[in-house]
């Protein structure tokens, strides 16, 4: 017997149809029909499960700044407000503000600081107390201001101020045409994330308030109430208390005994509940098995490196170029270098076992795509003063240029066309004294030898 049949039967007589609340529905009194919130949102493990999952990976990625020139990207000097964006709580806990509010209500507001026109701190405005909108200048055109609400109510009482595009950043989640705030999951989502919470407060409430006896006596005949509290309290004075437990049970006048059983199928609602682990996950983006659902097989990789691609690349990687997007634009703002630029190491997702990434360094190293001073940087080891800044390659490569090969220490490897070789000394040139003489050479005529005596 199913989840439906289940409720069909433990529901008060009526219409399941004319049910307009989840108290109605099930029979019993739950917080399930209130509103929709972070909070409440929360309390079901698998969007809490989620959340943390791509707030935690997102969080703790390296933040660099970059300057790009002639082509390459050279390290920069990263600013305060970006090693530390907020001096009242921590880098990580900053970027986990922001993934919360992006996942959970699809936008994230970041209040910017700035005194003598320079950032100085970030914050980030809970997203409920922000509505951005157009507003007409006195010359008619249109501007796009922020109102700060109380409580996240949009009545015009309660703007208590609002801001322009340059105090606020904003990153929106998934956007739509038109529309100046990205789409909040919660709403979206609100059944799928609504049954869940229905299920758990249900099943919870069926625990606590004993939705069935653990046992029904049958009695053929009517009974009258008080027969039927003498019966019960008899039973009780039998039967019950630690001194009384599993003891002979006698039933007269046809009463019989029967122990009411309820599968943990039907009480815990288990097949819904499966069923919304993976539901919510693909609402998030995430792989099933990472918040550890492992019923069904995984099309994210077949090894946990192809997995941890497959997060980083489908999962991770979209929210990671937002809010790079963001910061970069702030930068070069605040900097006034329209080559600088923000990266989050999305690469230290994908970081694998130590023989994998010895592996991969020995390859990198050999065919001079990394320096060991990267390398050892990486492996969070201190830097090579002496030669680990340069590239080492094999002596026994070339390069093939249009000019033909050439050997990366800079000599050619063949000769080119019209390169006459050297010509090979003539016959009888030499270290032969008589050609020396016959040449002109030291003893030459130009040079007599002085006469040998006789």
């Amino acid at each position: 017997m199913g989840f439906l049949s289940f409720v069909e039967k433990r529901s008060a007589p009526g219409s399941v149809e004319k049910a307009t609340t989840t108290a109605e529905l099930f029979g019993t009194d739950t917080p399930a029909d209130e509103p929709l919130t972070r909070e409440t949102a929360l309390k079901v493990s698998a969007v809490f499960a989620c959340v943390r999952l791509l707030t935690d990976a997102i969080a703790t990625l390296p933040v660099d700044a970059y300057r790009r020139v002639a082509g390459r990207r050279r390290p920069l000097a990263a600013p305060d407000w970006l090693i530390k964006p907020n001096p009242d709580i921590g880098r990580i806990a900053f970027f986990g503000q922001i993934m919360t509010s992006l996942l959970l209500e699809g936008n994230a507001y970041i209040l910017v600081s700035r005194v003598g026109g320079r950032v100085v701190a970030l914050d980030v405005i809970p997203a409920s107390m922000v509505e951005p909108r157009y507003v007409a200048t006195r010359s008619g055109r249109k501007c796009l201001v922020y109102q700060l609400s109380v409580a996240g109510e949009k009545e015009p009482s309660d703007v208590v101020g609002a801001l322009g595009p340059e105090d606020v950043v904003h990153l929106q989640g998934l956007p739509l045409a038109g529309e100046l705030r990205g789409v909040s999951p919660l709403k979206a989502a609100s059944l799928t994330i609504g049954s869940a919470l229905s299920a758990l407060e249900y099943g919870a409430a069926f625990f606590a308030d004993g939705a069935l006896p653990g046992a029904v006596v049958n009695v053929p005949g009517p009974m009258t109430p008080e027969g039927l509290r003498a019966a019960r309290q008899t039973w009780r004075n039998i039967h019950g208390g630690r001194g009384n437990r599993h003891g002979l049970a006698i039933l007269t006048e046809g009463a019989t005994f029967q122990k009411v059983t309820i599968s943990p199928d039907e009480a815990q609602f288990l097949q819904t509940r499966q069923f919304q682990v993976p539901d919510v996950a693909r609402l998030f983006g995430v792989p099933p098995h990472l918040i550890a659902d492992a019923t069904n097989s995984t099309s994210w990789g077949s090894g946990l490196s192809e997995q941890n691609t497959s997060f980083a690349q489908y999962s991770t990687r979209p929210w990671v170029e937002r809010i790079e997007e963001a910061l970069t634009a702030l930068l070069v703002a605040d900097t006034g270098d329209k080559r600088a630029f923000v990266r989050l190491n999305i690469d230290a997702i994908q970081r694998g076992s130590l023989k994998d990434r010895m592996d991969t360094y020995r390859v990198g190293l050999a065919s001079g795509v990394y320096t060991r001073n990267e390398v050892r940087a990486w492996e969070d080891l201190p830097p090579d003063s002496d030669y680990g800044d340069f590239f080492q390659l094999p002596l026994n490569l070339a390069l093939l240029t249009p000019d033909g090969p050439m050997s990366l220490s800079g000599g050619k490897t063949k000769a080119e066309p019209g390169d006459e070789p050297d010509a090979p000394p003539e016959p009888g040139m030499g270290d032969d004294p008589e050609h020396d003489e016959a040449d002109g050479g030291e003893d030459s005529a130009e040079n007599p030898k002085e006469p040998v005596d006789d």
